[in-house]
C-alpha cells in the first residue's frame, strides 16, 4: 500500500533559486507528486502554517564513513536539516581497501569498532545499505585511500605500472558509484603526490567527467599557489573543481582574501567550474599531529604512535621542539576525555605540564585520535566566504549520536546549516538563494539527480523550519546540543525526524548517474 502525505499551509523554497511560495507538497512513497491545490483524500495531513518548506540540506563536506556503520541514527546531521551527506573528502575514504592500506585504515578508524571487511565502493555501499542509515550517503573516492592501497604510506617513487594501478582502481570506484576524486594534499601520503601523478589521474577524471574536490596543499602562507594548483589540475580533468573549507588560515594571511576571491574568479571566467564549501565558524579541526615537526609531519598517525611509544629520548627531542610553537591558546583539545573543550595552555596547566609535554603525551599514547580545534581565521573573512553565492555549506564533521558513545564533535557537527543560514539571511541575503546554496546547487554540482530541489518527480528529502526559533546551540562546552527550529525532516518520503528524536532510518547510498 502506497504512502500518501500532504504538507499544506508552509511556505515552499524550492532549491532553485526561485522566490517562496505557498502551496501543497504532495508526496507519495519516496517522490515528490504534486506541488499545488488539489484534494487531500487519501492523504495524511501535515500542517506546517508558519513553517518553511525546503528540501533537504545536502552536507558537501562530511567524514561520515565509518560513523553512519557505528550509529546509523546520524543524529547530529539529521537534526541540523540535513538528509545527505558526501563523505569521501579530503583524501580519504573507505575504499578501495587492500593488503597495503587495510591495517593503518582501521587503526584510523578503530574507535567505531568497525571491521573493514570490503574492498571497493561496491563492499562497502552493501554493507552501509545494510546499517539502513538515517540520511543519504554518497562518497568521493579519496587519492590518500587510493594511492595507499597502491603504494602504502612512504614517499615511494611513482612508476608506471603504479600510477596504472591508481588510474585502473579510480576508473573501477567511479563506476560502481564514487562521485570522482578528492585529495587531502596536506597528510600522508597525499602530501607526496607530484604534479604528474595527479595530473595522470585528472584524465580519469576527465574521461568520466567527475569532479574533483580538494583539500588544498595549504591553506595559509602559500594558499593562492595551492589554489592555482587546484585550478590547473582541474583544468587537467573535467573541469569541475570542489574546494574544500575554503579559508585563509593565520592572521598574517587574512589580507590574501581578495586575491583569493579574484584567483577564483578568473578560473570561472576561464570556464572551470568552481565551487567551494565552508563551515560557519573560525575554528577548523583535524588532527593533532598537523602541528607536528619533521619526521613525524611524513608519517601517517599510527607509525606517529609507534615511533613514540618506546622510545623516551625520541619524545625528550620532539617536546624541546615543541616547546617554540606559541599557538597553544589558538588549539583546542576536542577528543580527550576529562580535557575537551579546555585550550592546550588551560589542559596542560590542569595537568601540571607545559604544553609541550602533554601533546607528546597525548600523541604518544594515539596520535590518530587525538583531534584539536585550530584557531587563527578571521570572523570578517568567514562571514564574506559564506556570503558568496558559489559557497555551499559542509560541516567538515561526522554524523554523531547525541550522546558521545563515538566521541566528541566540533559544534558544526550539530550547528553548521542552522548558523550558515541565520548568519546569511541576518545580513541580507534572500531565502531563496541561502537556500538553493544548501540544496539545489550542491546537487546539480555532484550530479546527485532528483535531489535537492521541490518539484514533481524529485526524491521527497524535505525540512521544516520555524526560522523564527532557528538556532544553532552547540558549542565547544556543549557541542552535541541540537540546533532550535528544525521541526520535521524527511527522508526519501518518510518522517524521519521530529519532535527532537530520529524515528525512521530511510538513507540510501547514492551513486552517481553514469
Amino acid at each position: 500500500m502506497k504512502k500518501q502525505t500532504v504538507i499544506c499551509g508552509a511556505l515552499l523554497c524550492d532549491g532553485t533559486g526561485t522566490a517562496p511560495y505557498t502551496a501543497d507538497l504532495f508526496l507519495v512513497d519516496d517522490r515528490i507528486v504534486k506541488i499545488g491545490s488539489g484534494s487531500h483524500a487519501g492523504f495524511e495531513e501535515i500542517h506546517a502554517e508558519g513553517l518553511l518548506v525546503c528540501p533537504g540540506f545536502m552536507d558537501v563536506h562530511a567524514h561520515s564513513d565509518l560513523s553512519l556503520l557505528a550509529a546509523p541514527d546520524a543524529f547530529g546531521k539529521i537534526s541540523q536539516g540535513v538528509t545527505t551527506e558526501i563523505s569521501g573528502n579530503c583524501g580519504l575514504s573507505p575504499f578501495p581497501v587492500t593488503d597495503r592500506n587495510r591495517e593503518k585504515l582501521a587503526h584510523t578508524w578503530k574507535n567505531y569498532g568497525i571491521d573493514l571487511t570490503w574492498t571497493d565502493f561496491s563492499g562497502y555501499a552493501d554493507r552501509l545499505e545494510k546499517a539502513s542509515p538515517a540520511v543519504n550517503a554518497a562518497l568521493l573516492c579519496g587519492h590518500n585511500s587510493l594511492r595507499s592501497a597502491v603504494l602504502g604510506y612512504d614517499d615511494e617513487p611513482v612508476t608506471e605500472t603504479a600510477l596504472t594501478e591508481m588510474k585502473d582502481l579510480l576508473r573501477t570506484m567511479i563506476g560502481q558509484g564514487a562521485l570522482g576524486l578528492s585529495t587531502g594534499l596536506l597528510y600522508v601520503p597525499g602530501k607526496f603526490a607530484k604534479a604528474d601523478e595527479l595530473q595522470e589521474l585528472m584524465s580519469v577524471l576527465k574521461e568520466t567527467d567527475s569532479l574533483y574536490a580538494t583539500h588544498l596543499r595549504n591553506e595559509g602562507d602559500t594558499l593562492l599557489e595551492a589554489l592555482e594548483e587546484a585550478i590547473s589540475l582541474a583544468l587537467h580533468g573535467s573541469g569541475k573543481l570542489q574546494v574544500s573549507h575554503l579559508k585563509t588560515a593565520l592572521q598574517r594571511n587574512w589580507h590574501k582574501i581578495d586575491a583569493l576571491f579574484d584567483a577564483i574568479d578568473r578560473a570561472k571566467s576561464a570556464g572551470v567550474q568552481v565551487t567551494a564549501d565552508r563551515y560557519p565558524y573560525t575554528y577548523g579541526q583535524t588532527n593533532l599531529s598537523v602541528i607536528l615537526p619533521p619526521p613525524y609531519d611524513r608519517m601517517p598517525d599510527a607509525r606517529i604512535t609507534e615511533t613514540l611509544k618506546n622510545d623516551d629520548a625520541a619524545c625528550a627531542a620532539l617536546e624541546r621542539d615543541l616547546e617554540r610553537e606559541d599557538r597553544w591558546e589558538q588549539i583546542i583539545l576536542t577528543s580527550t576525555d576529562g580535557l575537551a573543550g579546555l585550550t592546550v595552555s588551560d589542559a596542560a596547566e590542569k595537568m601540571g605540564v607545559t604544553p609541550a609535554r602533554l601533546v607528546v603525551d597525548l600523541v604518544r599514547k594515539d596520535s590518530a585520535g587525538r583531534l584539536a580545534a585550530f584557531g587563527g581565521m578571521s570572523e570578517e573573512n568567514m562571514c564574506r566566504i559564506i556570503a558568496r553565492n558559489d559557497v555551499f555549506c559542509g560541516t567538515d564533521e561526522t554524523a554523531r549520536p547525541r550522546d558521545f558513545s563515538i566521541g566528541r564533535s566540533h559544534p558544526r557537527g550539530f550547528g553548521a546549516f542552522p548558523e550558515f543560514l541565520k548568519r546569511n539571511l541576518e545580513n541580507g541575503l534572500p531565502p531563496e538563494q541561502v537556500i538553493r546554496r544548501v540544496t539545489g546547487a550542491p546537487a546539480e554540482k555532484f550530479g546527485l539527480k532528483d535531489r535537492g530541489v521541490l518539484r514533481e518527480g524529485a526524491f521527497a528529502d524535505l525540512v521544516l523550519i520555524d526560522l523564527q526559533k532557528l538556532c544553532a546551540r552547540s558549542s565547544f562546552a556543549d557541542p552535541h546540543a541540537p540546533a532550535d527550529g528544525i521541526e520535521k525532516v524527511f527522508v526519501n518520503g518518510v518522517l524521519s525526524y521530529a519532535d527532537g528524536r530520529v524515528i525512521a532510518r530511510a538513507g540510501k547510498v547514492l551513486r552517481n548517474a553514469k
